[in-house]
Protein backbone atom coordinates (compact mmCIF):
# COMPACT_ATOMS: atom_id res chain seq x y z
CA UNK A 1 0.00 0.00 0.00
CA UNK A 2 3.09 2.39 0.68
CA UNK A 3 4.87 1.61 -1.93
CA UNK A 4 1.14 2.63 -4.71
CA UNK A 5 1.37 6.06 -2.97
CA UNK A 6 4.66 6.68 -3.33
CA UNK A 7 3.79 6.02 -6.99
CA UNK A 8 0.42 8.27 -6.54
CA UNK A 9 2.88 10.54 -4.96
CA UNK A 10 5.51 11.00 -8.11
CA UNK A 11 2.60 11.05 -10.92
CA UNK A 12 1.48 14.06 -9.11
CA UNK A 13 4.44 15.96 -8.88
CA UNK A 14 5.58 14.82 -12.54
CA UNK A 15 2.45 16.29 -13.57
CA UNK A 16 2.55 19.70 -11.04
CA UNK A 17 6.18 19.49 -12.83
CA UNK A 18 4.80 19.49 -16.47
CA UNK A 19 2.11 21.99 -16.04
CA UNK A 20 4.87 24.56 -14.31
CA UNK A 21 7.07 23.90 -16.95
CA UNK A 22 3.89 24.91 -19.96
CA UNK A 23 3.40 28.35 -17.25
CA UNK A 24 6.89 29.40 -17.77
CA UNK A 25 7.05 28.89 -21.82
CA UNK A 26 3.25 30.27 -22.21
CA UNK A 27 4.22 34.01 -23.06
CA UNK A 28 2.35 36.61 -21.12
CA UNK A 29 -1.56 37.24 -22.65
CA UNK A 30 -2.36 41.12 -23.39
CA UNK A 31 -5.51 42.15 -21.97
CA UNK A 32 -7.43 45.25 -22.39
CA UNK A 33 -7.32 47.12 -19.15
CA UNK A 34 -10.03 47.51 -16.66
CA UNK A 35 -11.85 50.00 -15.18
CA UNK A 36 -9.80 48.73 -11.76
CA UNK A 37 -6.97 49.73 -13.83
CA UNK A 38 -6.93 53.18 -14.25
CA UNK A 39 -5.53 54.44 -11.27
CA UNK A 40 -2.33 52.62 -11.76
CA UNK A 41 -2.18 53.56 -15.36
CA UNK A 42 -3.00 57.54 -13.84
CA UNK A 43 0.49 57.24 -12.06
CA UNK A 44 2.18 55.98 -15.20
CA UNK A 45 0.99 58.73 -17.05
CA UNK A 46 2.40 60.99 -14.84
CA UNK A 47 4.86 63.99 -16.76
CA UNK A 48 3.20 62.57 -19.98
CA UNK A 49 1.86 64.76 -22.29
CA UNK A 50 -1.47 64.55 -24.05
CA UNK A 51 -2.77 65.68 -27.15
CA UNK A 52 -7.47 65.44 -27.36
CA UNK A 53 -8.24 65.52 -30.65
CA UNK A 54 -12.06 67.78 -31.27
CA UNK A 55 -14.77 64.28 -31.74
CA UNK A 56 -14.78 63.24 -35.24
CA UNK A 57 -17.63 61.49 -36.97
CA UNK A 58 -15.91 58.62 -38.93
CA UNK A 59 -17.17 58.44 -42.65
CA UNK A 60 -15.70 54.47 -43.56
CA UNK A 61 -14.49 51.93 -41.80
CA UNK A 62 -10.76 52.63 -42.32
CA UNK A 63 -11.60 55.70 -40.28
CA UNK A 64 -11.53 53.60 -37.30
CA UNK A 65 -8.91 52.01 -35.31
CA UNK A 66 -11.10 48.77 -34.63
CA UNK A 67 -14.52 47.36 -35.40
CA UNK A 68 -16.63 48.85 -38.26
CA UNK A 69 -19.16 50.89 -38.62
CA UNK A 70 -23.07 49.75 -38.55
CA UNK A 71 -24.86 50.18 -41.41
CA UNK A 72 -27.85 52.65 -40.54
CA UNK A 73 -26.38 55.23 -38.48
CA UNK A 74 -27.26 58.94 -37.82
CA UNK A 75 -25.07 61.68 -36.05
CA UNK A 76 -26.09 65.42 -35.93
CA UNK A 77 -23.48 67.80 -36.45
CA UNK A 78 -24.17 69.10 -33.75
CA UNK A 79 -23.03 66.46 -31.72
CA UNK A 80 -19.26 66.60 -32.10
CA UNK A 81 -19.60 70.13 -30.50
CA UNK A 82 -21.85 69.40 -27.53
CA UNK A 83 -19.34 66.54 -26.97
CA UNK A 84 -16.13 68.36 -27.25
CA UNK A 85 -17.73 70.71 -24.21
CA UNK A 86 -18.60 67.85 -22.38
CA UNK A 87 -15.12 65.69 -22.70
CA UNK A 88 -13.06 69.52 -21.76
CA UNK A 89 -15.13 69.64 -18.83
CA UNK A 90 -14.04 66.33 -17.47
CA UNK A 91 -10.18 66.86 -18.28
CA UNK A 92 -10.51 69.99 -16.36
CA UNK A 93 -9.74 68.11 -12.94
CA UNK A 94 -7.36 65.50 -14.45
CA UNK A 95 -3.83 65.29 -13.29
CA UNK A 96 -2.34 64.94 -16.33
CA UNK A 97 -1.03 67.53 -18.82
CA UNK A 98 -2.60 68.71 -22.06
CA UNK A 99 -1.35 70.67 -24.68
CA UNK A 100 -3.88 73.59 -25.55
CA UNK A 101 -6.89 72.39 -27.94
CA UNK A 102 -6.40 75.11 -30.23
CA UNK A 103 -3.50 73.33 -31.13
CA UNK A 104 -4.26 70.03 -31.21
CA UNK A 105 -7.20 70.94 -33.31
CA UNK A 106 -4.46 73.09 -35.45
CA UNK A 107 -2.43 70.08 -35.77
CA UNK A 108 -5.27 67.79 -36.64
CA UNK A 109 -5.87 69.46 -39.52
CA UNK A 110 -1.94 70.52 -40.73
CA UNK A 111 -0.36 66.90 -40.00
CA UNK A 112 0.03 64.86 -42.69
CA UNK A 113 -1.81 61.62 -43.48
CA UNK A 114 0.60 58.36 -43.61
CA UNK A 115 1.23 56.62 -46.62
CA UNK A 116 0.28 53.45 -45.52
CA UNK A 117 -2.97 52.52 -46.75
CA UNK A 118 -6.31 51.77 -45.08
CA UNK A 119 -6.43 52.32 -40.98
CA UNK A 120 -2.19 51.89 -41.30
CA UNK A 121 -2.60 55.28 -43.10
CA UNK A 122 -5.52 56.91 -40.23
CA UNK A 123 -2.75 55.48 -36.92
CA UNK A 124 -0.06 57.09 -39.13
CA UNK A 125 -1.78 60.22 -39.06
CA UNK A 126 -2.74 60.79 -35.35
CA UNK A 127 1.05 59.39 -34.59
CA UNK A 128 2.19 62.82 -37.06
CA UNK A 129 -0.66 65.03 -35.07
CA UNK A 130 0.86 63.79 -31.87
CA UNK A 131 4.65 64.95 -32.79
CA UNK A 132 2.89 68.48 -34.52
CA UNK A 133 1.69 68.98 -30.99
CA UNK A 134 4.73 67.55 -28.75
CA UNK A 135 2.78 65.03 -26.83
CA UNK A 136 3.46 61.71 -25.87
CA UNK A 137 -0.03 60.46 -26.16
CA UNK A 138 -2.63 61.29 -28.45
CA UNK A 139 -6.61 60.91 -27.37
CA UNK A 140 -8.44 60.40 -30.78
CA UNK A 141 -12.65 60.57 -29.92
CA UNK A 142 -15.25 60.07 -32.50
CA UNK A 143 -18.79 59.95 -32.16
CA UNK A 144 -20.56 56.69 -34.63
CA UNK A 145 -23.77 56.74 -34.06
CA UNK A 146 -26.45 59.38 -31.98
CA UNK A 147 -30.00 59.16 -31.42
CA UNK A 148 -32.13 60.98 -29.03
CA UNK A 149 -34.85 60.21 -26.86
CA UNK A 150 -38.90 60.45 -28.54
CA UNK A 151 -40.79 61.84 -25.44
CA UNK A 152 -39.42 63.69 -22.30
CA UNK A 153 -37.52 62.02 -19.31
CA UNK A 154 -40.76 60.79 -17.52
CA UNK A 155 -42.12 58.80 -20.59
CA UNK A 156 -40.54 58.21 -23.78
CA UNK A 157 -41.58 56.24 -26.88
CA UNK A 158 -38.29 55.89 -28.13
CA UNK A 159 -34.95 55.96 -25.48
CA UNK A 160 -31.29 57.81 -26.55
CA UNK A 161 -28.27 55.53 -28.01
CA UNK A 162 -25.13 57.01 -28.17
CA UNK A 163 -22.51 54.97 -29.63
CA UNK A 164 -18.56 56.57 -29.47
CA UNK A 165 -14.99 55.45 -28.71
CA UNK A 166 -12.30 56.63 -27.57
CA UNK A 167 -8.66 56.11 -28.59
CA UNK A 168 -5.51 56.29 -26.55
CA UNK A 169 -2.00 56.30 -29.18
CA UNK A 170 1.29 56.28 -28.19
CA UNK A 171 3.02 58.66 -30.69
CA UNK A 172 6.75 57.52 -29.97
CA UNK A 173 6.16 53.22 -30.53
CA UNK A 174 3.16 54.41 -32.92
CA UNK A 175 0.73 52.21 -31.44
CA UNK A 176 -2.95 51.74 -30.12
CA UNK A 177 -2.46 51.41 -26.20
CA UNK A 178 -6.23 51.67 -25.21
CA UNK A 179 -9.74 52.21 -26.35
CA UNK A 180 -12.99 52.60 -25.08
CA UNK A 181 -15.98 51.93 -26.83
CA UNK A 182 -19.51 53.45 -25.33
CA UNK A 183 -22.58 52.09 -27.17
CA UNK A 184 -25.87 51.94 -25.24
CA UNK A 185 -29.22 52.11 -25.26
CA UNK A 186 -31.34 53.25 -22.40
CA UNK A 187 -33.49 50.57 -20.94
CA UNK A 188 -36.66 50.22 -19.01
CA UNK A 189 -36.37 48.68 -15.95
CA UNK A 190 -39.08 46.34 -17.18
CA UNK A 191 -36.75 45.35 -20.23
CA UNK A 192 -33.75 44.92 -18.28
CA UNK A 193 -33.99 44.05 -14.52
CA UNK A 194 -30.29 43.15 -14.23
CA UNK A 195 -29.44 46.87 -14.61
CA UNK A 196 -31.84 48.01 -11.30
CA UNK A 197 -29.15 49.93 -10.24
CA UNK A 198 -28.25 52.18 -13.16
CA UNK A 199 -32.06 52.50 -13.28
CA UNK A 200 -32.19 53.94 -9.38
CA UNK A 201 -28.79 55.95 -9.92
CA UNK A 202 -31.08 57.79 -12.85
CA UNK A 203 -33.97 58.23 -10.76
CA UNK A 204 -36.05 56.07 -12.87
CA UNK A 205 -35.86 59.09 -15.72
CA UNK A 206 -35.25 58.52 -19.51
CA UNK A 207 -32.09 60.53 -20.50
CA UNK A 208 -31.48 62.85 -23.57
CA UNK A 209 -28.80 61.81 -25.56
CA UNK A 210 -26.45 63.86 -24.24
CA UNK A 211 -26.96 63.04 -20.69
CA UNK A 212 -26.01 59.07 -21.63
CA UNK A 213 -23.03 60.43 -23.61
CA UNK A 214 -22.30 62.30 -20.11
CA UNK A 215 -22.20 59.02 -18.60
CA UNK A 216 -20.14 56.93 -21.13
CA UNK A 217 -17.64 60.07 -21.19
CA UNK A 218 -16.99 59.89 -17.74
CA UNK A 219 -16.41 55.70 -17.38
CA UNK A 220 -13.57 56.30 -20.76
CA UNK A 221 -12.02 59.02 -19.00
CA UNK A 222 -11.30 56.95 -16.17
CA UNK A 223 -10.41 53.99 -18.45
CA UNK A 224 -8.07 55.24 -20.43
CA UNK A 225 -5.94 56.52 -16.86
CA UNK A 226 -6.80 60.30 -17.42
Amino acid sequence: MRSKSLAYLGVALLGLSLAAGCVRKTAPVSKAPASGDAPASAVAFLDKKFAVLPFAIPATDADLLAGYLPVARHVPEVAPVHLDAALEQDLAGAKQQFVPAKMAASCAKSAPRGDEPGRLGTLRSYVNIGKCAGADYVVVPMVIDWRERDGSEIGATKPASVDFVLYLIDVRTGAMVRNFHFDETQQSLVSNILDAKKFVSRNGRWLSAMELAQEGLKKGIAELGL
